[in-house]
């Protein structure tokens, strides 16, 4: 649970140094989780987006969450096809239809914008309807 946590808020090379610390120390954690939080972290390191550039994009969809007054349900996304695309993505689902999660991640562009967020086409965070 821990290493779920630390992972859906953000500190994927956190959560990677975590899983080289305990398996020096024998400590075993779920083999699944463990493999996805390795290849998160592969992907980011390759494409030199820091555990901090990730919070800063998990705060600014956080600063819209809070505007519409919505709890998301967040889950991770790492997506690997060798020689074609890698990337993470963080899926905030919120419990709006199409059109209202379209305007906030519309919303949420123009936040990173201002914001001086370089985008990265290797990590993002979006929106995800629940309704419809």
């Amino acid at each position: 649970m821990l290493l779920e946590d630390g992972y859906k808020a953000g500190a994927i090379g956190q959560a990677a140094s975590f899983i080289e610390r305990a398996r020096e120390i024998r400590i075993k954690w779920d083999e699944n989780q463990v493999q996805e939080v390795t290849k998160a972290n592969a992907i980011l390191r390759h494409t030199g987006i820091s555990d901090q550039q990730i919070r800063r994009q998990l705060d600014v969809a956080g600063v819209v969450l809070r505007r519409h007054q919505i709890r998301p349900n967040a889950s991770v996304l790492v997506t690997s096809a060798d020689d074609f695309f890698s990337g993470v993505t963080y899926s905030l689902t919120v419990p709006v239809g199409a059109g209202k999660a379209f305007d906030m991640n519309m919303e949420l562009a123009r936040a990173e914008d201002k914001a001086g967020i370089s985008k990265n086409v290797a990590f993002d965070v979006v929106f995800e309807a629940v309704a419809s």
